[in-house]
């Protein structure tokens, strides 16, 4: 069984990760309210940019996809192996046939509901029986990248744009000489959030009794844990031929337990490192996890000192792929 939560922070430089659409030829970011504690001053909200959960969900499965393809896994279904992700575009009988039939069906979830006429069902009397909605939850979680308690994050709109132009190097009178499209982009550090349930991969949720073979857990367990490091390493969001998202990983702290833990604090809130070694530490005193079953590494030295304060035992790495690689080695050795 294995239950991973990872936590912590990263800088983004000049992404346009998430829009919400465009108004004429201005393509706005997506936006939220956020909160912050102010100490005596009680709270402060502000309107920041926002990555959103599904957002990191969908480019978490398009990692998974193509590193189980270059293992030469088979169990994808043809929608998901084109990362398009729809979960899902077939009618099967139960939710373990869809598990078997797709790795991301089993990882991500998936909601199937028949068509509309078959919804109906036959007319009084049929003996056919009608077909229902089949659904699977998620075990993949994330939430919100969101910038920080400490600071907001800034935006503003650059302009792109396209010259039309004929085989002779002149622009055609029929043509608009530009296409001009801004489209805002932000800065900032994020905080993040994720949660992995792997305990149940290739486990029908609905009737435990069914499970894929060993062999077949350990490789999806495997890709989801890995395709973290895509995720962390800028492979996220929209825009991303011409806004690549500079980002850096600050702060990380992944910890993996073989029973349920609870989930560490997002990495939006000033003290998070802190918490989640408290909430890590209160575990173990309630014997929730053995000191034996449950594995923490962290990236950064303020996340490091938190963990050391909190008396909770850790391995330190420099950089969030070595984190994420370590994680993967562990889990490897407990499946």
């Amino acid at each position: 069984m294995v239950y991973l939560r990872v936590t912590g922070r990263a800088l983004i430089n000049v992404h346009s990760a998430n829009a919400e659409g465009a108004v004429g030829n201005y393509m706005a970011l997506s936006k939220m309210f956020v909160i912050r504690r102010r100490g005596d001053q009680g709270y402060e909200v502000s309107e920041e940019p926002v990555i959103s959960g599904n957002m990191l969900k969908h480019w978490h499965a398009v990692s998974m996809v193509e590193i189980l393809k270059s293992w030469e896994y088979e169990a994808l279904c043809e929608t998901c192996k084109r990362q398009v992700m729809y979960r899902s575009a077939f009618s099967l009988e139960d939710e373990f046939e869809y598990i078997k039939r797709c790795a991301i069906e089993d990882l991500h979830g998936f909601l199937y509901t028949p068509p509309r006429e078959r919804q109906r069902g036959r007319k009084q009397g049929d003996s056919e029986e009608r077909e229902e909605t089949i659904r699977r939850e998620s075990l993949v979680k994330f939430s919100f990248l969101v910038p920080v308690e400490d600071q907001r994050a800034e935006y503003s709109s650059v302009t792109f744009n396209r010259v039309v132009i004929d085989e002779k190097g002149s622009i055609p009178k029929k043509e608009q000489a530009m296409m001009v499209m801004k489209r805002e982009h932000a800065s900032g550090v994020y905080g993040l959030l994720c949660s992995m349930d792997l305990a149940f991969a290739g486990t029908s949720l609905s009737n435990p009794s069914r499970k894929l073979p060993p062999e077949d857990i350990k490789k999806r367990v495997a890709a989801a844990i890995s395709a973290l490091t895509n995720v962390l390493s800028g492979s996220l969001g929209a825009a991303q031929a011409r806004s690549f998202p500079i980002i850096k990983v600050l702060e990380l702290v992944c910890f993996v337990a073989r029973k349920p833990i609870p989930n560490a604090v997002h990495g939006f809130y000033n003290d998070y490192a802190k918490e989640t070694a408290k909430i890590i530490k209160a575990s173990l005193i309630q014997e929730l996890v053995g000191k034996d079953d449950v594995k923490v590494v962290v990236v950064g030295k303020q996340v490091a000192e938190a963990f050391r304060e909190g008396q909770v035992t850790y391995e330190e790495t420099e950089t969030a792929a070595e984190a994420i690689a370590r994680i993967a080695e562990v889990v490897n050795g407990w499946l």
